[in-house]
């Protein structure tokens, strides 16, 4: 990691965030860090190396798990390590007096690796967690590939975002765009190798988008593995193909993005 990951993790940390807005940074793959107000969320963060040859990373680890010195909730959507990491999970326990949610096997995984029991939130779809400024709530994911997976509505600070995990394309999506929408989408892309769907697809996330009703998308796991790398640049060519009021945000790794409520 070195110096400019201890940079990055200087900037989140000194960032002050206005009322009714949050920021959010790219830690690579699905991972995502939420700024708000009053809190700090960070949400699937993978910072480990190569799982095989098949599974290789592409990018490299943007901050060091040991020197996060505060956080106050952490969130997996499933428990795959991409998204569910040991070293990660247990490293942000001790730093930090963060409240660890995700599904059953998420938070399986939490307990095995020592977080202490009433650190833990276990959600189903539907169920909710709240928090100072920030109101989490687990909703439906497509993820046949994992035990157990949710998709993560996060109200924060008066700006509402979406984070999809590992989930494929849903019409589960279109009950949340006909309740009001979200201010942001983070949805999961890929380049699927034959035989396989890992990942939506860019067609498949600009869908997902219009579905939700989301004001900003922003594609995430794009990025990680070289199996299934994507270019996002045709997330932003299909949405303006097909006619949709939808900004289509391009993160790199370590990039931020301010989020502001765009709904009533």
């Amino acid at each position: 990691m070195g110096r400019l990951g201890r940079l990055l993790l200087e900037e989140i940390e000194e960032t002050s965030v206005e009322q009714d807005s949050a920021v959010v940074w790219s830690i690579g793959g699905a991972g995502v860090v939420v700024k708000t107000p009053l809190s700090l969320i960070i949400i699937d963060p993978f910072f480990g190396s190569s799982g095989s040859s098949d599974w290789v990373r592409m990018i490299p680890a943007p901050l060091n798990p040991e020197e996060i010195s505060f956080c106050s909730l952490f969130l997996s959507t499933h428990e795959h390590e991409d998204h569910c990491e040991r070293k990660t999970v247990i490293a942000v326990a001790r730093g930090t007096g963060a409240s660890f949610i995700g599904p059953e096997s998420s938070c399986r995984r939490f307990l095995e690796w020592g977080v202490e029991k009433s650190r833990v939130v276990t959600l189903k779809p539907g169920e909710s967690f709240s928090l100072n400024d920030v109101a989490v709530t687990a909703w439906f994911a497509n993820d046949p590939d994992a035990e157990s997976a949710v998709s993560f509505i996060i109200e924060a600070a008066g700006v509402k975002l979406f984070h999809s995990g590992d989930s494929k394309f849903s019409e589960e999506f279109s009950k949340i765009g006909e309740q009001g929408g979200v201010d942001v989408a983070f949805l999961s892309l890929g380049r699927n190798p034959r035989g396989h769907k890992y990942y939506m697809n860019a067609c498949d996330t600009v869908e997902a988008a219009r579905d939700l009703g989301a004001q900003t998308l922003i594609p995430v796991h794009w990025d990680l593995w070289r199996r299934t790398r994507e270019d996002p640049l045709l997330v932003k060519e299909i949405a303006e193909r097909w006619g949709l009021r939808v900004n289509v945000v391009i993160l790199g790794l370590g990039d931020k993005h301010v989020c502001r409520r765009t709904r009533a």
